[in-house]
C-alpha cells in the first residue's frame, strides 16, 4: 500500500509539473506574441520616421542644390558651384539610401519613389540648363521663364514628399494609437497570465500538501496496523515466514524457531537450513507441493510436514502461505504461516485407532452375536421336530391319559411349546436383522467412493422403477424436475435416493392420496435436492431420532423397518462431504433436502466393493 501511495504522488507530482509547465509555455508563447507585435509596431513607426527624414533631407538636399545655383547664377563665379556639387552628392547618396530603404521595407510605396525621383530628374535638369545657359554666358541675368520652371517644379517636389510625410505621420499616429492598445492588452495578458500561474502553483501546492498529509496519515495508520500486526502475531502460537525466491532470502520469527526448541539467535535465517530440518521422508512432498503452488496448479499453499526439534524429535507443522509477485506465474517472495499441530495429529491417529477398534468391536460383535443365534435357531428347529415326535409317540397312549392329563399335554404340546418356539424365532430373526444392520453401517466406513460424473435424473429413474410396484398399487404422483449431472459416486446417490423415496412411499397418508415431490436447486458452491411428500409427517418430539440408529417414530409402528436407513443416508453423504436436513409437519407431510458438493475434476473410474446396501428405515 505504501509503494501504491508513493505511485500515485508520483502521478500527482508529475501532472502538476505538466500543467505548470504547459502554462509556462502557453504564457510565454502569448507574451513572445505580443512583444513581436508591438516591436513589429515600433520598426514600422522607426521605419516611417525614418522615411519622413530621408525625405526632409532629399528636400534639403534640393534646396542646397537650388541655393548653390542660384549663386552661380548672381555671381558667375565657379567657386559658387561647390555648394552645388557637394548637394548634388548628397542627393545622390540621400536617395540611394532612400530608394534600398523603400524597396527593403516597403516594396509596395516603390510607386510613390519612381515619382519622386521622376521629379527631381526634372527638377535637376532645369539646374543644370541654367549652369549650363550661365557659363556660356547666354544670359547676363536669370530668366523669368526658367526660374519660374524652377520653381515650379522645386514646388511639386516638395509638395510630393510634404503629402507622403503628412500621410507617413497619420500613420505613425494610428500605429501609435494601436500600440497603446497593443500594451494595454499586454498589460492584461501578464496579469492575468500571473494570475493563473499563481493559481495553477497554488492549486498544486495544495494538492501536494493534501497528498503528503494524507501520506503521513496513510504511513501513520500503516505503522499503527503493523504495530498492531506485531502485537498479534506475538501474541499467537503461529510462527511467520518470508522468503524471497530472486535473492534466497529468508526470514522466520521468533515464535517460528521457538516452535522448533531454538531461540532467536540459535539457527541462522536460512531457507537451506530450515529445509533440512524437515523430516526426509516429508521433503519431496514438501517440495512438490510448493512447486504445485508456484506454476498454479494448486490455488492456495497449505502443506503438511514434520520438522525436527531441538531435543531430537519431530514435530508436526501445518505450513500455509501466499505468493507475492507482478501475476499469478511468477511469484517473487512468499509469506506465511507454520503451526505446530502434533498435539492435533495425535489426536488425529488416537481418534482414527479408536475408529478401527471401534469397527472391529462392531464386527465382531455382529459375528459373535450372529453364532449364538444360529444355534438358537438351530435347537428351536429342533425343539420343534421333537415335540411333533413326542406328540406322536404320545398319540396311542392317548385314551390311558386321564383328562386333565391330556389337558396339560395338549396345552404344553399344541400351545405353550409352539408359542414359546415362535417367539424364539421371530426373536432370533430380528436379531440376526440388527446384526447385518450394523454390519452393513460399519461397512460405511471401509468403502472407497468413486467419483465421476452421474446423471442423477438416470439413477431416480433407476429408484422409481424398483419401488414401481408400490407407487403403482398406492397411485401415488410424482413430479420430479429435471435433474443435473452431477460428479459424486453413482451408488451412493442411488442408496441415498433409495432410502428417501422407500420413507416417502411407506409412510404416505392411506386416506389422501400421495404425492411424491423431487426438485434441485444450484448454489456457487452445491446442489441442493429436495424429496417432498404429504405424508404422516413428524411430530416435534421426534425430530431429534430421525437420524438416530434403531429409533423410529411413533406413528409408524406398524410399517416395517429397523431405523437405520436415515442414519446410513447421514453417514454416506458425511462421507461424500454433503449434508441432510428436513422439515416435516404432522398430518401435512416432511421434506428432506440433502447437499452434495460441486466437483470440477473427475477421477477415472475405480471399481468399488461390491456392497450394495439398502437398509430399512
Amino acid at each position: 500500500m505504501m509503494w501504491q501511495g508513493l505511485l500515485r504522488r508520483k502521478h500527482y507530482y508529475l501532472v502538476m509539473f505538466a500543467l505548470i509547465s504547459i502554462a509556462v509555455v502557453a504564457f510565454s508563447f502569448i507574451v513572445y506574441k505580443h512583444y513581436e507585435r508591438i516591436q513589429a509596431r515600433n520598426d514600422a513607426a522607426l521605419y516611417e520616421y525614418e522615411m519622413i527624414r530621408l525625405s526632409r533631407v532629399v528636400v534639403v538636399d534640393l534646396l542646397d542644390m537650388e541655393t548653390g545655383v542660384h549663386a552661380y547664377l548672381i555671381s558667375g563665379e565657379p567657386t559658387t558651384l561647390e555648394a552645388y556639387m557637394v548637394a548634388r552628392k548628397m542627393l545622390e547618396r540621400d536617395l540611394s539610401g532612400l530608394s534600398g530603404l523603400i524597396l527593403r521595407k516597403d516594396p509596395e510605396s516603390a510607386g510613390d519613389l519612381y515619382l519622386w525621383i521622376e521629379r527631381i530628374r526634372a527638377f535637376r535638369k532645369v539646374l543644370d540648363d541654367q549652369i549650363e545657359n550661365r557659363t556660356l554666358e547666354r544670359g547676363q541675368a536669370i530668366q523669368l521663364k526658367t526660374f519660374e520652371k524652377q520653381t515650379k517644379e522645386m514646388a511639386n517636389i516638395r509638395r510630393l514628399i510634404e503629402t507622403n510625410t503628412v500621410k507617413r505621420l497619420i500613420k505613425v499616429r494610428l500605429q501609435a494609437a494601436e500600440a497603446k492598445v497593443e500594451r494595454s492588452n499586454f498589460f492584461y495578458t501578464v496579469v492575468i497570465g500571473n494570475v493563473l500561474l499563481i493559481g495553477i502553483v497554488l492549486m498544486g501546492t495544495v494538492t501536494i500538501i493534501n497528498l503528503e498529509t494524507e501520506f503521513q496519515n496513510r504511513l501513520a495508520a500503516q505503522e499503527a496496523s503493523q504495530q498492531r500486526y506485531r502485537e498479534v502475531t506475538e501474541g499467537i502460537n503461529d510462527g511467520l515466514f518470508e522468503i524471497n525466491f530472486l535473492t534466497d532470502e529468508f526470514y522466520c520469527s521468533a515464535a517460528y524457531k521457538a516452535m522448533l526448541g531454538y531461540g532467536p539467535d540459535e539457527i541462522a535465517n536460512e531457507a537451506q537450513v530450515m529445509r533440512n530440518l524437515i523430516h526426509p521422508d516429508d521433503r519431496a512432498d514438501s517440495d512438490a507441493a510448493l512447486r504445485r503452488y508456484m506454476d498454479g496448479s494448486d490455488p492456495v499453499y497449505r502443506n503438511v510436514f514434520r520438522m525436527k526439534h531441538k531435543d531430537g524429535g519431530y514435530r508436526w507443522i501445518l505450513s500455509r502461505g501466499v505468493g507475492i509477485g507482478d501475476d499469478f506465474s511468477s511469484f517473487k517472495t512468499m509469506i506465511g504461516t507454520h503451526a505446530d499441530i502434533t498435539e492435533q495429529k495425535q489426536r488425529e491417529e488416537e481418534l482414527r485407532q479408536l475408529y478401527a477398534d471401534l469397527e472391529t468391536f462392531t464386527y465382531i460383535t455382529s459375528h459373535d452375536l450372529r453364532s449364538p443365534l444360529v444355534n438358537l435357531k438351530g435347537f428351536s428347529k429342533e425343539l420343534e421336530l421333537s415335540v411333533t415326535d413326542v406328540t406322536a409317540a404320545l398319540k396311542p397312549y392317548e385314551a390311558k391319559f386321564k383328562p386333565e392329563d391330556r389337558k396339560v399335554l395338549d396345552t404344553a404340546l399344541k400351545e405353550d411349546i409352539p408359542e414359546a418356539l415362535g417367539f424364539i424365532a421371530k426373536g432370533v430373526e430380528r436379531m440376526d436383522s440388527l446384526t447385518r444392520a450394523i454390519l452393513d453401517l460399519s461397512r460405511i466406513g471401509k468403502r472407497v467412493f468413486t467419483l465421476e460424473k452421474v446423471d442423477a435424473q438416470a439413477v431416480f429413474d433407476k429408484c422409481i422403477g424398483a419401488l414401481g410396484y408400490d407407487i403403482t398399487h398406492k397411485g401415488i404422483a410424482i413430479d420430479c424436475q429435471p435433474l443435473p449431472t452431477l460428479v459424486t459416486d453413482p451408488i451412493a446417490l442411488e442408496q441415498i435416493f433409495g432410502n428417501l423415496l422407500d420413507n416417502a412411499v411407506k409412510y404416505l397418508r392411506p386416506d389422501v392420496p400421495g404425492r411424491i415431490e423431487v426438485s434441485v436447486r444450484e448454489t456457487s458452491n452445491d446442489f441442493i435436492f429436495t424429496v417432498a411428500d404429504n405424508g404422516r409427517g413428524i411430530d416435534d418430539v421426534d425430530k431429534p431420532k430421525v437420524f438416530e440408529i434403531f429409533r423410529r417414530a411413533r406413528n409408524t409402528t406398524e410399517v416395517g423397518g429397523l431405523g437405520l436407513g436415515m442414519a446410513y443416508v447421514k453417514a454416506t453423504l458425511r462421507r461424500l462431504s454433503g449434508g441432510i436436513w428436513f422439515e416435516s409437519t404432522i398430518d401435512e407431510g416432511t421434506r428432506f433436502h440433502f447437499r452434495l458438493p460441486k466437483r470440477a475434476a473427475v477421477t477415472e473410474p475405480v471399481t468399488p466393493p461390491a456392497d450394495d446396501i439398502r437398509v430399512s428405515a
